[in-house]
């Protein structure tokens, strides 16, 4: 009975160390992509900053953050 109680807690125990450490290697594959769809956002605005006009500037501006937007909702 006792090394049943001792055998339990050591797989509970396992299982759980097994949990973590699965959830911080997805975790950092998020963060990979997230940066990944950052450095293509940041890229992108700077290629729209070289727009002279005001209102084309702004559409290029926003047309990269909705691109950010949906590169990170792949991410998900």
């Amino acid at each position: 009975m006792m090394k049943r109680r001792v055998l339990l807690r050591l797989s509970l125990g396992l299982l759980a160390s097994l949990a973590i450490l699965a959830g911080g290697i997805s975790s950092e594959a998020a963060n990979r992509c997230k940066d990944r769809c950052n450095e293509r956002y940041r890229i992108r605005k700077d290629v729209c900053r070289a727009i002279p006009l005001k209102y084309e500037r702004k559409s290029c501006e926003h047309a990269a953050k909705r691109a950010k937007d949906d590169c990170r909702h792949q991410c998900r």
